[in-house]
């Protein structure tokens, strides 16, 4: 609650028990109601008219005391405001309405030493209606504070909602980043590697040939770094990171591993197999990463790279033979493998990956030629 709402309730709070104190003060004076002596009046009058000040926060205790007071010496009006506090705290609820009944016989009844039925009818007459507009008036309120919250509750739920799916987004973007970074720049990373192991130790004039590879492949990598740099400074728009890799697109990077002194055994279909969007991004992602693992965990050995259409999936098989570790190896995150699995199982098919027992290693996967997506369609 905030202090201008604070002060404003206790301004009010302060003007409703001077103005229901005032009418019970002048109605001890003007009537002779009441089980105590008539100079008695004024003071109870003033007491109850102080009790009001706390009616929020203790309605039922507040409301015996101004009922007492009217027993006593018929301050009537205090109880007006009290039943109505009580109401509106409580709303529909058996306090309220066990409340009401007492306020009602109490305000009623002319607590006077022979008092006759005469009296009755003239009070019912006047404090009836001002009862129920108080009753009415409760309810009310209550309700409305009742509603003004539950709108309050959900908005703020709605809100943790989004909060929680655009924490989700971002979560998601940083991983999608993440791999986009290990896939691309990690590779041609590895290639620069590569090749610069290579040109320590060439001796057969091709010198010149190995640094303009490097420097082709160096050129590339900084290029795609600039992208996805330029994806993480723009907030407001999603830039897609790159053309989406596919199937097609493995004849490419099997030319760059080529180029940069990789010696692969190449046997692919042909022709190339139509695929789903899914399905030729795993398979892409799947051979870039395992070649540059086997740069970098085994360089100089041969890599073979296979696909075979087996009825309706795809099988991508790529295995490296023993070969030498450089140093670049050791400072792998270990995230790679995980990447490919999760890409292959995105897109619908399995992975098996692991050592070969005469050293090496492969990597298997069986993907489908039809997407779930258009089976359902068909």
């Amino acid at each position: 609650m905030s202090r201008l709402h604070l002060i404003r309730r206790v301004i009010v709070d302060v003007a409703l028990a001077l103005v229901f104190g005032f009418m019970a003060y002048e109605s001890v004076h003007t009537s002779s109601i009441g089980v105590l002596l008539p100079a008695a009046g004024p003071a109870i009058a003033i007491a109850s008219g102080i009790a009001l000040l706390f009616r929020r926060y203790y309605p039922l205790p507040v409301l015996t005391v101004v009922l007492l007071a009217d027993i006593a010496v018929g301050t009537t009006f205090p109880g007006l405001l009290a039943m109505y506090t009580v109401v509106d705290r409580y709303g529909n609820r058996m306090v309220t309405w066990l409340s009401t009944v007492a306020t009602i016989v109490v305000l009623l009844v002319p607590w006077a030493p022979g008092w006759t039925g005469s009296l009755l009818a003239p009070r019912a007459a006047v404090l009836v209606p001002l009862m129920l507009a108080s009753v009415a008036l409760g309810l009310w309120t209550n309700q409305r504070r009742q509603t003004l919250e539950g709108l309050r509750e959900r908005a703020e739920q709605a809100e943790r909602e989004r909060d929680l799916l655009a924490a989700a987004a971002v979560e998601a973007e940083r991983i999608r980043i993440a791999r986009e970074l290990h896939d691309i720049v990690a590779h041609r990373i590895s290639q620069v590697t590569v090749l610069a192991g290579a040109l320590e130790v060439s001796a057969d004039g091709k010198s010149a040939e190995m640094a303009g590879t490097i420097r082709e492949t160096g050129t590339k990598a900084l290029n795609e770094m600039r992208e996805l740099l330029g994806v993480l400074r723009d907030s407001d728009v999603h830039v897609p990171l790159r053309p989406a890799p596919d199937l097609a697109a493995v004849r490419e990077l099997l030319d760059e591993a080529v180029a940069s002194g990789q010696r692969l055994e190449i046997e692919l279909p042909e022709p190339l197999p139509e695929v789903p969007g899914p399905v030729g991004r795993a398979v892409y992602r799947l051979v870039q990463e395992s070649l540059t693992n086997a740069a970098k965990h085994a360089a100089g050995a041969e890599v073979r790279v296979a696909m075979r259409v087996h009825g309706a999936a795809l099988e991508v098989d790529v295995r490296n033979g023993r070969g030498d570790r450089i140093f670049v190896a050791a400072q792998g995150s270990g995230s790679g493998l995980v990447g490919m699995r999760e890409r292959v199982v995105l897109a619908g098919g399995t992975l098996h990956a692991g050592p070969l027992a005469t050293g090496g290693f492969a990597v298997h996967a069986r993907l489908p030629l039809i997407s779930a997506e258009t089976e359902e369609v068909s």
